[in-house]
């Protein structure tokens, strides 16, 4: 490849696929995804059954809460999908993140970074009227980062990995 078609590449917005740039962008997606996760956590809820007279979108939004509360097990609060999910996420956005190695470092130091920003919140929560601290919430956060980053750890980076399997990786 000659330095003309480098950057006529370039140009057209190839994606560096460099380790720096692949760190760069997930934590740059991490950070978003902190922000809606923070912005989640701080507004108000719903209550499931709670739908009145409302119209609009809070009529809508009152409409979904039912309907995820009805299709939930006996048991599993509202938001117990979203702390699982959301701290899976973030964790797993971290992983690369941290452009550490070996990969199992990486995964320890995402989980715990995700299950701290996930504790931070429960603080913040708990002067707030409509929500609370929940040492629940704390270990739901935990599980989901630990999951997030153990998944992430042990597959190859799909944002912008290289696409080489650890088997062709040098010892």
């Amino acid at each position: 490849m000659t330095d003309s078609d480098r950057d006529r590449r370039r140009d057209r917005g190839a994606r560096d696929r460099s380790p720096g740039a692949r760190a760069t962008r997930s934590r740059s997606l991490a950070t978003a995804v902190g922000a809606l996760v923070f912005v989640g956590s701080v507004v108000p809820v719903p209550a499931a059954g709670a739908s009145g007279s409302a119209d609009g979108a809070v009529g809508v939004i009152d409409g979904a809460v039912d309907i995820v509360a009805v299709a939930l097990p006996a048991g599993v609060g509202l938001t117990a999908p979203f702390h699982l999910l959301g701290y899976a996420v973030l964790a797993a956005l971290l992983v690369p993140g941290t452009a550490r190695e070996p990969r199992a470092v990486a995964a320890v130091a995402a989980a715990a970074v995700a299950t701290a920003f996930g504790f931070g919140i429960e603080l913040v929560q708990a002067p707030i009227p409509w929500r609370s601290f929940a040492w629940s919430d704390a270990a739901l956060n935990a599980v989901g980062a630990a999951g997030g980053a153990a998944i992430a750890g042990t597959v190859d980076p799909v944002l912008g990995g290289s696409g080489v399997d650890a088997s062709d990786r040098a010892p």
